[in-house]
């Protein structure tokens, strides 16, 4: 293992931390989520010959025993064909997790709602587990999901966005945002139950990336896409609390993340809002196979923030092959990561909100980690203390990286 480029404090390994800095957690985590004591909780299981789990790190991130088994607790599933996707702490302590159902058409959607101590909360939908049927899109037929779900919930009512992506050989790639209520019912006041997402004209598939509560809104961004998969148009979009797109914000409701006419295209994959309700968010950009980290940041009306850039997106070439998977916002500082070079380096990168790198980051704004394997960044997260968390995966393999603040 070893860190490049990190001269100063803010953006070293931390060396309390695991092995340096660094502590491997089980093949098949997709998630993890910050504990208010700095702990952090960790949901696994990606197929069926492994049991959903959630497990407790202490703060230097060893297992901690106080938690369940020995700091592992089973996630009751049984009759479920569940693998693991997401979780979130609830402000009262409860997990709220969602997963997807296995196999090579899957049709479901699950989300499931866990006490402190692991039982399932049998208050939420049907015994802890709310199911989410492809057949509820009413606009479509023989379709199935794709991809993992994301999910958010608003801390103003306790409403929770499932994002969820579809495929139908008639229409092509979808996507949609279900709300449920607090207890796991379906929210009907939500547009009837969803939001199914509007395709821009002469583009035919779109993917949904991120999902993020926005005020008393919600926020979806991703990218409207080639027939091939590949990226072409960055969008964000903004729906009301009744489920329809909002007028004020943008376009009547969408930002396109502007092209260019050199042949560029985009994509976002995390969209962060601090608490004055301005958006921040992260991608990928480029001409043909080329990578640039992308970065945009909009006034909450959806207008493009004139501090940030001079209002204009920002490309990142300071490694080639540049990608930014996910954001957290830190003090009014930018923290991206992602992965570049040819080698797959986990990248980390600090930006102030008007563009510029911040050179207290490592000793020119941004570090590396090298793994000594392709590495690519899942999520990141910000502790109570000020320490940056990044989820990162190879196959398989996963580890959680904690960055000095």
């Amino acid at each position: 293992m070893n860190q490049l480029g990190a001269m100063s404090s803010s953006g070293t390994l931390d060396p309390s931390f695991g092995n340096d800095g660094v502590v491997a957690l089980p093949n098949g985590t997709p998630s993890i989520a910050v504990l208010p004591d700095n702990k952090l909780i960790a949901f696994t299981g990606r197929s069926l010959q492994e049991p959903l789990t959630v497990r407790r790190l202490t703060e230097n991130g060893t297992v901690d025993p106080s938690f369940g088994n020995d700091g592992v607790i089973e996630v009751p599933v049984a009759g479920y064909h569940m693998m693991a996707n997401h979780i979130e702490v609830l402000e009262n302590g409860n997990y709220l997790l969602s997963g997807y159902e296995a196999g090579v058409a899957p049709t479901r959607r699950y989300v499931c709602r866990l006490l402190e101590d692991g039982k399932a909360d049998a208050s939420f939908a049907e015994a802890g587990m709310a199911t989410i049927r492809i057949e509820e899109i009413k606009e479509v037929v023989d379709a199935v999901f794709f991809a993992g779900n994301l999910q958010a919930v608003s801390r103003l009512n306790g409403k929770i966005y499932i994002s969820v992506n579809f495929y139908s050989e008639k229409r092509g790639f979808e996507a949609a945002v279900f709300r449920l209520n607090e207890d796991g019912s379906r929210d009907i006041s939500f547009n009837g139950g969803y939001v199914l997402i509007p395709l821009m004209e002469g583009s035919p598939n779109i993917f949904l990336t991120s999902l993020v509560v926005h005020g008393d809104g919600v926020l979806v961004g991703g990218g409207f896409v080639e027939s091939t998969g590949l990226r072409k148009t960055a969008f964000l979009n903004r729906y009301e609390q009744n489920g329809q797109a909002d007028i004020s914000f943008g376009d009547r409701g969408t930002v396109i993340i502007p092209n260019g006419n050199d042949g560029r295209t985009s994509i976002i994959n995390s969209i962060v809002v601090n608490t004055d309700g301005l958006i921040v968010a992260a991608g990928e950009s480029g001409r043909g196979a080329e990578k640039e980290g992308l970065i945009a940041v909009l006034n909450p009306n959806g207008s493009f923030n004139l501090i940030f850039n001079k209002g204009r997106p920002l490309y990142a070439t300071f490694l080639i092959d540049l990608l930014f998977s996910t954001l957290v916002l830190q003090e009014r500082k930018i923290l991206v990561s992602g992965s570049g070079d040819s080698s797959g380096y986990l990248v980390a990168a600090r930006y102030e909100l008007d563009g510029s790198l911040d050179p207290t980051f490592g000793d020119k704004g941004w570090v590396v980690f090298d793994q000594s394997g392709v590495l690519s960044a899942k999520s990141s997260l910000l502790t109570g203390n000020n320490k940056i968390v990044v989820l990162a995966a190879r196959p398989l393999r996963s580890y959680a990286v904690r960055y000095l603040g």
